[in-house]
């Protein structure tokens, strides 16, 4: 098992977003995250001051299989690169173990993970998270 951990800007966003939903990857997290590289933030200039404006970028992790991770994560530097300074920076990691809190399981090999116990609408499966959401709604409607 990887974890791929991409910082990308915020506007690149919504295209690696499209890129996960076509891998049909199931679970991601996003994180809003500072970082001072070799940039140092951008000059900003107010009323004749001049300070440092730190940039505000996107930091996604997300698990993969091993044969996985390293398609994706080419996939996702295509999609970043513009040939310009703070493109992003795309790093994969190895996992060990996977804990899962909710469901109990503790020191759950991470050979397994996707035949545990997790919901379905999770899972890689045929049944999408936007038709998971219709029949939520559906019940809510029915309910009240």
């Amino acid at each position: 098992m990887k974890k791929i951990e991409a910082v990308i800007q915020p506007c690149k966003l919504d295209e690696v977003r499209e890129i996960l939903a076509k891998s049909k990857i199931p679970r991601i997290t996003i994180f809003e995250v500072k970082g001072a590289g070799c940039q140092q933030g951008k000059p900003k200039q107010y009323r004749g001051a001049h300070y440092i404006e730190d940039s505000v970028d996107v930091k996604i992790e997300i698990l993969l299989d091993d044969d996985e991770a390293e398609r994706l994560a080419e996939r996702i530097v295509t999609a970043l690169y513009t040939g310009e300074l703070c493109d992003g920076e795309v790093t994969i990691v190895p996992v060990e173990r996977v804990f899962r809190a909710r469901v109990g399981h503790r020191g759950h090999l991470v050979s397994s993970w996707e035949h545990d116990s997790a919901p379905s609408y999770l899972m890689r499966s045929s049944t999408s998270l936007k038709s998971y959401l219709k029949t939520l709604r559906r019940k809510f409607r029915e309910a009240g």
